[in-house]
């Protein structure tokens, strides 16, 4: 009799247990799909300058301008983000921006180059709160053991937001314009708003917690933060691993190099820079599952960053040595694979802290990776004029990548230094 009864209670742990699962998985969704909304509007741009300019009756450079503006305030939002999320819980906070990226979008529409920079203005900071609001709600609703697994989940979810986004923004202008376009965008940003409000719910263990505390404690562990040694080392692997391959690399020069260096179309270029992509939105939920079979996470992330070194260093090679172009979606899918293993990052810096503070944790990382993704592009242009004005050459993206391994080597040295808490997998 006692045995069926402890046998029955086991049971009801089980069901309990699974369905709070199910219930954290729901919360991780609804964030996680405004964070794919996110994604989708940074190929906006791309396809609503030449048509805004047009309507306006300025050039597609003014436009180009005012369309930027979102870099350096999406940069400067993370950890004020960060630190809303964390006083006052993912209900509100993901619901206002939300609220505010969808306004900005919608703004877009108006006939004057003010009312489109508001509107920039107001993604870049709707926008800050979407990735580390996933990451926020990954980390109070679902196992510890699953934390890295989601989080590639997550990322997966905005790179399909990226490569969807500008596909269904071309063919929703063909079928309504690009007005009728961003209507539709409005209308399912909305919606989603009103999702989260009344569905996503905080965890009463992390709010109880909040309203314990002092008002100004987030600012208070932010000086805390800033003095934290590792944390500064992950943002600066981070920073420096997405800065170099994705954000000046893959985001910017990777066509143009590739038609420059094996005389290929615009076409074909696009194609193989895909596997990039698609290389991080694999890589990204399978190194969560993969960094289970090793005891160390730091030696984990060490060595995809060696790899994702070797890789890099066959793209400027292949040109130099003029491969077969059959085989570079292979090497741009393994290096989007290896890249994005830098994911890891904030999984370590949540095992160091109290999950009240994560929010602000991750906005640090994510705040130093946006500023590695403005500096290292700029820097990388500056070498390739100095190479164009001082050196003979017929390629000038050869020599310029080969230098970029050294800031690469550098994080590799910097992630030596990392140390890992009880040396936790979560």
């Amino acid at each position: 009799m006692n045995a069926d009864k402890s046998l029955n209670l086991k049971n009801n742990d089980k069901n309990n247990i699974n369905k709070l699962y199910f219930f954290g998985m729901l919360m991780w969704m609804i964030a996680s799909i405004f964070y794919g909304l996110d994604y989708l509007q940074h190929t906006i741009p791309s396809v609503l300058i030449e048509p805004i300019a047009k309507q306006i009756g300025v050039s597609y450079i003014d436009v180009a301008n005012i369309m930027s503006i979102y870099f350096p305030v999406y940069a400067i939002s993370q950890i004020p983000a960060g630190y809303l999320i964390d006083r006052f819980g993912l209900k509100i906070t993901l619901f206002a921006a939300c609220l505010v990226v969808t306004i900005g979008l919608f703004m877009m529409l108006a006939p004057y180059l003010s009312a489109i920079l508001i509107g920039r203005v107001f993604i870049g900071i709707g926008s800050a709160f979407a990735f580390i609001g996933a990451l926020k709600t990954a980390s109070i609703w679902l196992p510890e053991n699953r934390f890295s697994l989601f989080l590639g989940i997550t990322q997966m979810i905005g790179v399909i937001g990226g490569l969807l986004g500008q596909t269904l923004i071309t063919y929703l202008i063909k079928i309504d314009g690009w007005q009728g376009a961003i209507h539709y965008i409005f209308i399912f940003g909305l919606t989603w708003s009103f999702i989260i409000l009344f569905f996503l719910k905080n965890n009463k263990k992390v709010k109880v917690k909040l309203s314990e505390n002092k008002k100004n404690q987030s600012i208070k562990f932010l000086i805390v933060l800033l003095k934290d040694k590792n944390i500064w080392l992950l943002a600066l692997y981070a920073g420096i691993i997405v800065g170099t391959i994705m954000s000046t690399f893959a985001e910017l020069y990777d066509i143009i190099f590739l038609t420059d260096s094996f005389n290929i179309t615009k076409t074909d270029a696009a194609y193989i820079s895909s596997f990039i992509f698609i290389g991080v939105g694999i890589g990204a939920p399978l190194h969560g599952i993969l960094i289970n079979y090793f005891k160390s996470q730091k030696t984990y992330l060490i060595l995809n960053g060696f790899l994702a070194l070797i890789v890099f260093a066959c793209v400027p090679l292949s040109a130099l040595l003029s491969l077969n172009t059959f085989l570079l979606p292979g090497i741009f899918f393994i290096l989007g694979f290896f890249t994005v293993s830098m994911l890891i990052t904030f999984s370590i810096a949540k095992s160091t802290h109290e999950e009240e503070h994560h929010g602000i944790i991750f906005a640090f990382i994510n705040t130093i990776i946006g500023l590695s993704g403005f500096i290292f592009p700029i820097l990388f242009g500056a070498i390739i004029k100095f190479i164009l004005n001082h050196f003979q050459t017929n390629n000038q993206f050869i020599p310029t990548l080969f230098l970029l391994l050294i800031p690469i080597i550098a994080a590799l040295l910097v992630a030596t230094q990392i140390k890992i808490k009880n040396n936790i997998i979560s």
